[in-house]
């Protein structure tokens, strides 16, 4: 079963721009620090072009942005309520509501997330 899915490259262009210029880089700087060229950062700023996953991972590693929120504009911003963390309700995805989860399941869901995105780099999706 394949599931369409329609990228939104003009959000996502954007929150890449808007994470470059907030970690300081111009797009002839981030160009040389990716091995690219800025000319297609320009064009996947301006929604011109798709970006790799490849690209995305070395943008986040980068600029110290989460893949969530440059893909799909969640933020995982969390604030401290005791030992327990509340996921604000903006970056609950789907729509769903806010949600308390503990730090260890806080820590669970980090590693699962970066597990996943290891199995899509290895297989290139």
């Amino acid at each position: 079963m394949q599931i369409k899915y329609d990228l939104d490259k003009v959000g996502i262009g954007s929150r890449l721009q808007e994470e470059r210029i907030r970690a300081g880089h111009t797009q002839e700087s981030l160009a040389e620090a990716m091995g690219i060229t800025d000319k297609y950062i320009s064009k996947v700023e301006n929604g011109a072009a798709a970006p790799s996953l490849s690209y995305v991972m070395k943008f986040s590693d980068i600029t110290k942005t989460d893949v969530r929120y440059l893909l799909r504009g969640i933020k995982s911003m969390a604030e401290k309520s005791s030992d327990v963390w509340m996921v604000k309700e903006g970056s609950a995805p789907y729509g769903y509501k806010p949600t308390r989860i503990s730090k260890k399941g806080q820590k669970i869901c980090d590693e699962m997330m970066t597990k996943i995105i290891e199995v899509l780099e290895e297989n290139q999706i």
